[in-house]
């Protein structure tokens, strides 16, 4: 199949005139992958390489791309300062190989031979059951007349020995025959199916595509020019991943080193190629925003723009037909479980990927980054990691305890992003020091935000929330009453100083039918619109201290449904679900 993309007509007066491409076989195009961009469900491909042209039109072939090429997608183009023009670009689709090749034939004559031999221990084996056939009519016979000649004559015993004699023989001899033929048979199998095997590769080689973009050059009087060619192609994705490091001798900094980790199953090796990571979406078209006149009874200019997302979706449905045997035809020595595996694994990160790349779309934002060196990524789909930024950032550490959540408080760091680039959501581990500490996860953080990172648990603090039975209690009635006092304490079991930021809550009614009211709280601290009450609590070594809450709430009688959607006949979900909590404290 042939498909013209772009053909550039050299202009004479008012009229064109297509340049004049010779007959002859395309010079082949010495290229190498110089840069790759990968998004969340494919890359941007760009070869560089150089031609040796003849003077006058030229053309020249980029051959044995992968089949899943997106056709829309072909760019080339001419190394800057190149003399001559480009009159036109096509793309080409053959086959690895065809039927009339010659290590084809061969692989067909080879099951053929086989085929032939099996077929002759068929018509042994048809040959022995019309023998075994006669055979047995013959005993049939032979029994059948004994007891008549019995009765009538003397019995020949020599000449009925022979018959039965024969019969004998013949029986063990096809027997024998037809384990032989068997044992033949078990012998040849496998080196059947192994040539099955290889005729079925190379059948299907037959029908693996590849591509060759052919180029028509013009204007060049000969010697060699650097040539481009840009392509899109499905099999690649990306997901980010981060390491923030701290260290005990300096708490008020920390260090983020931002990776992309990098999968590819596109049929082609990155090799030494320089590689970008993006989180736009490839299917769309960014412009400058602007506002278009309203225009009323006038042909303006028709702006064109050219969707590629079926030619796009042929290229996916090619890629997931032929990949795996494309890659087994290169790398035949490779596991192919594996490979299965990993392209698997690559499919579950480009949906996570792209799940978390829509988010950040529709902040309105998207981001690039490039790749620090040029790593070799293989076309086996295993996992690269390659480093995208680092960025060193003041930290303000801080202890965070919620008793009513965790008895664990927990270390973090508040931290603005001071660097040049946006911090993608994904992983982070966390180090400190030369330990590793866990891992936890951070959101898309644009320059010049705050964001906080968990640190790990704060072993040297230790928490309780208790009820204090003696100042609490729960009547029930036409309206029910809970008074409840909690004591919230915090204990400082290290050796140095400790400020904890500790945090609980009172109930906030939203409906007229609950009432909160005789709130205490200890130390005095004033809660937000959602009732959350934060204290800052000072501990020297080995010192506790102790908060307090104090509420009542009075409600109707809540009627106890189902736990899963806690719906109450008088107050909302959210309510009556704390309610129940309360009432359990009971």
């Amino acid at each position: 199949m042939r498909k013209t993309l772009l053909a550039v007509a050299a202009m004479v007066g008012a009229g064109a005139c297509w340049a004049v491409v010779p007959d002859e076989a395309p010079a082949l195009v010495t290229s190498r992958i110089a840069e790759v961009t990968v998004f969340s469900d494919r890359a941007r491909v760009t070869r560089v390489g150089h031609v040796t042209m003849k003077e006058g039109a030229t053309r020249c072939s980029f051959s044995r791309l992968p089949g899943w090429v997106d056709e829309s997608s072909v760019r080339v183009a001419l190394g800057a300062g190149q003399p001559g023009r480009i009159a036109d670009v096509q793309v080409q689709r053959d086959y690895l190989a065809r039927p009339a090749d010659e290590e084809l034939v061969k692989a067909q004559a080879a099951v053929m031979e086989i085929d032939d031999q099996a077929q002759a221990m068929d018509d042994e084996v048809k040959v022995l059951d019309a023998k075994y056939a006669q055979v047995e009519q013959i005993k049939a016979f032979s029994m059948e007349k004994l007891p008549a000649d019995t009765a009538v004559r003397e019995v020949d015993i020599e000449s009925y020995g022979k018959v039965v004699g024969f019969v004998s023989t013949s029986l063990s001899d096809i027997a024998k025959a037809r384990r032989d033929i068997a044992r033949q048979r078990r012998d040849l199998q496998p080196e059947l199916e192994a040539r099955q095997k290889k005729l079925a590769e190379l059948q299907k080689m037959a029908q693996l595509e590849q591509i060759s973009v052919i180029v028509t050059l013009e204007g060049i009087k000969g010697g060699v020019v650097d040539i481009s060619l840009v392509y899109m192609l499905p099999g690649a994705t990306w997901e980010p991943g981060h390491e923030l490091r701290a260290s005990a001798s300096d708490p008020l900094k920390v260090k983020i080193a931002s990776y992309a980790v990098v999968t590819q199953t596109t049929g082609e090796d990155w090799e030494g190629a320089a590689l970008a990571f993006s989180t736009q979406s490839s299917e769309e078209t960014s412009r400058i925003p602007e506002l278009a006149g309203a225009l009323l009874g006038r042909a303006g200019n028709i702006e064109q723009v050219i969707d590629g997302t079926d030619s796009f979706l042929q290229a996916q449905k090619a890629y997931e037909a032929q990949n795996g045997f494309w890659f087994n035809s290169i790398n035949p020595k490779e596991d192919m479980a594996d490979y299965y595996g990993n392209t698997r694994r690559q499919i579950e990160t480009s949906t996570r990927t792209k799940a978390s790349f829509e988010k950040i779309r529709i902040r309105g934002t998207s981001a690039q980054f490039s790749g620090a060196g040029k790593p070799t990524v293989r076309q086996d789909g295993k996992s690269i990691r390659v480093p995208i930024g680092e960025v060193e950032l003041a930290a303000v550490p801080r202890i965070v305890a919620a008793p009513a959540t965790s008895l664990n408080a927990a270390r973090a760091v508040d931290l603005v992003n001071t660097g040049k680039q946006a911090l993608l959501p994904g992983k982070v581990a966390l180090f400190q020091d030369s330990a590793f500490l866990g891992k936890t996860e951070i959101d898309f953080t644009a320059g010049g935000e705050k964001f906080a990172v968990f640190m790990g648990v704060a072993d040297q603090v230790k928490l309780s929330r208790v009820l204090d039975r003696q100042n609490s209690f729960l009547k029930r009635g036409s309206r029910n009453k809970m008074q409840v006092a909690l004591d919230i304490g915090v204990e400082n079991l290290s050796e140095a100083d400790v400020t904890v930021e500790l945090s609980d809550r009172i109930p906030v009614s939203e409906s007229r039918d609950i009432e909160v009211y005789r709130v205490k709280i200890q130390p005095e601290a004033e809660p937000d619109t959602k009732g959350l009450v934060t204290w800052k609590v000072s501990l020297k070594p080995k010192e506790s201290k102790t908060c307090r809450l104090e509420y009542t709430v009075e409600y109707p009688p809540v009627v106890l449904q189902d736990k899963s959607t806690s719906k109450s006949s008088y107050a909302p979900a959210d309510a009556s679900s704390q309610i129940m909590d309360l009432e359990m404290s009971f």
